[in-house]
């Protein structure tokens, strides 16, 4: 149907360090506790209290310049590239994300790298935007994919397999969908080795391999940006989260009638056989999405009306980012544990960029503290927001040490080893470049 050829490798990358806005607090922290009511409720694995911004503040509650272990989860992102093979980087941010990155760089170098900063539009924070402002610092070929991606992955540092993927030239947008039993295959007999925990609200079912797998939206995303119309990147991207994506997909079809006419019968073959087919592998299944993945494939592909693929990750970096509370745990509990057990050394034991994101603490955080509001008392304005949020407990006492239930859990433990194996083989240059 289609007919293309890549570029086999991506080089080029746009990360953004910046996202919406409500126009209040009280309207951020209104939705965050009704979605985690709703989860404990609902007696939800993964119950999340969710970092918003809001208008009109005088810390901005930007996520990705959130300390983890002393050091902005933005600065774990960015020394995640500086390894990776990418050639030029763009960084999407604000002001704030401007100062720190000039820090950063200054520290770290940019490792031959050609890295852009491009202010964030505060009055236009949706995602094609900042993907647009990230297209224009670039130069693109009508046959090049960029990856984009979301700066609130801390230990997403095994890229290579994305920008050196075989598919990149035959496709001109991969989805890498965070899979459950592709990331933690022994979850079931071992609950502990799921050390990342989600809400998986969507089923694929991959029928050569005769799998089911419960998916969650990805974090990473190759894709050709003179290929894809900006319409349905934005319709997908603000659906993506609570289970819209097939009426955002009737939306962008029943305004294309050619397009709805070729997807019949990928429809037909949906409605006639997932649900009995599902009932194969799951008898009682609550979900808000599911497809065969050969026919989700098709039915993308004709929707976007360029060639699509969607592929399961196996690497629990890629889904475990940092949009609540209860996430920014997970990443402070195990940096912490990596230096209870090895000192200044554990946090190079479980990321390969480690000793320098231990020496931007020690050299760059005591004049950032200066400049960044958050970072002047970070400890009491966290425990503010915990308070604020009906968290039972804060996560530093008086004299601003860290402890929390999360820290004491088989999963810290679980996560310190993966990651201390997963380093080893970057450092053994089996994953990074």
């Amino acid at each position: 149907m289609f007919k293309i050829n890549n570029k086999p490798v991506i080089d080029k990358c746009i990360i953004s360090f910046s996202h919406n806005r409500y126009e209040s607090r009280s309207l951020a922290d209104k939705f965050a506790l009704e979605k985690a009511r709703r989860e404990i409720a609902q007696k939800k694995k993964g119950v999340s209290h969710l970092i918003l911004r809001a208008e009109g503040e005088e810390i901005d509650r930007l996520k990705f310049l959130f300390p983890v272990g002393g050091i902005p989860i933005m600065c774990y992102a960015l020394g995640n590239l500086l390894m990776s093979s990418l050639k030029e980087i763009v960084v999407v941010g604000s002001t704030e994300v401007k100062i720190i990155l000039e820090h950063f760089l200054e520290m770290a170098d940019t490792r031959g790298k050609k890295v852009l900063f491009v202010h964030e539009d505060p009055d236009n924070l949706l995602l094609i935007n900042t993907l647009i402002l990230g297209r224009n610092q670039l130069s693109l070929a009508s046959n090049e994919l960029v990856l984009f991606q979301p700066g609130d992955l801390p230990f997403m540092y095994g890229l290579e397999g994305v920008l050196r993927d075989p598919d990149l030239k035959r496709h001109n947008l991969i989805l890498w969908l965070n899979s459950r039993q592709a990331m933690f295959p022994h979850f079931q007999e071992n609950p502990a080795s799921e050390f990342v925990e989600r809400n998986y609200h969507y089923r694929l079912i991959a029928e050569k391999a005769k799998q089911l797998h419960d998916v969650k939206e990805p974090n990473v995303y190759p894709i050709n940006l003179s290929a894809i119309e900006e319409d349905i990147i934005e319709l997908l991207h603000q659906t993506r989260k609570d289970g819209k994506i097939l009426n955002a997909g009737f939306s962008k079809a029943l305004r294309s009638p050619g397009r709805m006419l070729r997807l019949l019968p990928i429809l037909a073959n949906h409605f006639r056989h997932f649900d009995s087919d599902l009932k194969q592998f799951r008898l009682n299944d609550q979900y808000k999405f599911g497809a065969h993945l050969k026919n989700f494939n098709q039915g993308a592909s004709i929707l976007l009306d360029t060639p699509f693929l969607a592929k399961f990750n196996d690497d629990p970096a890629f889904v475990s980012d940092v949009d609540a509370l209860e996430d920014w745990e997970d990443f402070e509990s195990l940096v912490h544990f990596a230096e209870e057990r090895q000192g200044e050394n554990g946090l190079s034991a479980i990321h390969p960029f480690g000793k320098e994101l231990v020496r931007f603490r020690q050299q760059a955080m005591p004049k950032l503290k200066k400049i960044i509001p958050m970072y002047a008392d970070f400890q009491g304005y966290l425990n503010g927001i915990y308070r604020s949020l009906e968290m039972n407990y804060v996560p530093f006492d008086e004299a601003g040490r860290y402890g929390t239930p999360n820290l004491h859990t088989p999963q810290i433990e679980t996560a310190y080893r993966w990651y201390s194996d997963k380093s080893n083989q970057c450092a053994a240059g089996l994953h990074v470049a």
